[in-house]
């Protein structure tokens, strides 16, 4: 008897002590990791921005507020869409090094914006940005998605047009310079290299950068590397400073050419669309014009902006990334997101004391319009930048 009363009193000592100790823990607040991992397990989400009816040219702003961190798990290593997919990376924007890691199996290429190749005072050049390499970064990425190439952007800094024509016409000086460029890019171990060049010669002599370019290219090659070029859009209203021909002249040495079809509005001066689709593919179809070109449109990048721009009544514009944009339609509410039909591009309206300010910002819609567009032309993506857009972007690609 004495023995089935203790094991009685052993029972419902342990039955008190688990009920106090529910007790306790409906009575005590949660812990902050506690908190943290609730939270966290709240943002997990399994269905796409397709299946949960977010992409539309009508969305409501509470659909943004709530979904835009929410991208699905299922298709975080799944590749959607069916060209090369491209994504510039600026150390600026830390954002981006994380999109790289977590969304890495989607992407073909992977382009920090780290390096300047730069004249030195000895007549020699040296490659600058090299502080920003993070090492540990790259091995993430590439460990998380083998199928990924790193190809940092490389820019000519403090080059004028003079020095151009004094390092091509010298055999030594451009072997030097293919040299610098080859011997970095291969002991970093990167893939190969974007060349943004054209653009700030404003069209003017051609063969000199054709040559240059040719060059690097050619060395990069030897190497076991790629070369992959910035060409700024030619349709009006920007002017047109590479053509047909400097496409035909280049594609034998170009891996990707990086179309930059975004910063239409700095051009017109006017508020409206950051990168109007009617005529970022006005653009592609100019360069395709040419009988030889049309089979290389393979190489070809359309570019994508992944910000948006806050034109205010005063004239005042303000470049804005995904977060801003968030913290405006959670703070003002819009009550109408208008859609612009050949631009294929959002906007909204808010007041505040300065004013009225209208606002383009890049959404569901409009990126399905361009993953549509570009799968049918058979081109490539290329964002500017990866960071600067909303997570659940990342389900469509």
């Amino acid at each position: 008897h004495y023995f089935i009363q203790s094991n009685l009193s052993m029972r419902w000592i342990l039955v008190l002590v688990t009920c106090v100790s529910w007790v306790v823990a409906t009575i005590e607040p949660p812990s902050k990791s506690d908190k943290k991992n609730r939270k966290a397990d709240q943002r997990v989400e399994f269905k796409s921005v397709i299946d949960r009816g977010l992409v539309k040219s009508e969305p409501h702003w509470s659909e943004i507020t709530k979904h835009h961190d929410r991208y699905s798990v299922n298709l975080v290593d799944k590749k959607s869409f069916k060209q090369d997919l491209f994504g510039f990376v600026t150390p600026w924007n830390n954002h981006g090094y994380d999109v790289a890691k977590t969304f890495g199996a989607k992407f073909n290429y992977i382009s920090p914006v780290w390096l300047q190749l730069v004249p030195t005072s000895k007549g020699t050049f040296k490659i600058g940005g090299g502080h920003d390499i993070d090492a540990g970064w790259i091995r993430d990425v590439k460990n998380n998605s083998t199928g990924v190439r790193i190809v940092p952007r490389l820019i000519l800094e403090r080059w004028s047009l003079s020095l151009l024509k004094q390092v091509v016409s010298s055999e030594s000086e451009l072997l030097h310079v293919v040299q610098t460029v080859v011997d970095f890019c291969s002991d970093e171990g990167f893939h190969g290299v974007v060349l943004e060049m054209w653009r700030q010669f404003g069209g003017r002599e051609k063969p000199l950068l054709h040559k240059l370019i040719q060059s690097v290219s050619e060395g990069m090659t030897e190497r076991g590397m790629s070369t992959l070029l910035v060409i700024p859009p030619g349709v009006k209203p920007m002017p047109e400073i590479f053509d047909k021909f400097d496409f035909q002249i280049l594609q034998p040495y170009i891996e990707k050419f990086i179309m930059m079809t975004y910063d239409h509005h700095q051009a017109t001066g006017k508020a409206g669309p950051v990168g109007p689709m009617d005529w970022g593919l006005r653009n592609i179809l100019l360069l395709m014009e040419h009988e030889d070109n049309d089979k290389y449109r393979h190489k070809l990048l359309y570019g994508v902006n992944f910000y948006g721009v806050d034109f205010r009544g005063d004239g005042h514009v303000e470049p804005i990334v995904g977060s801003r944009y968030v913290d405006i339609v959670k703070s003002f509410k819009p009550d109408l997101f208008t859609w612009h039909l050949k631009a294929s591009e959002h906007s909204i309206e808010y007041r505040d004391t300065n004013g009225v300010h209208k606002v383009f910002y890049p959404s569901l819609r409009f990126l399905e319009k361009r993953i549509e567009a570009a799968e049918k032309f058979k081109i490539g993506i290329a964002i500017w930048e990866i960071g600067q857009g909303l997570d659940y972007f990342y389900d469509l690609l």
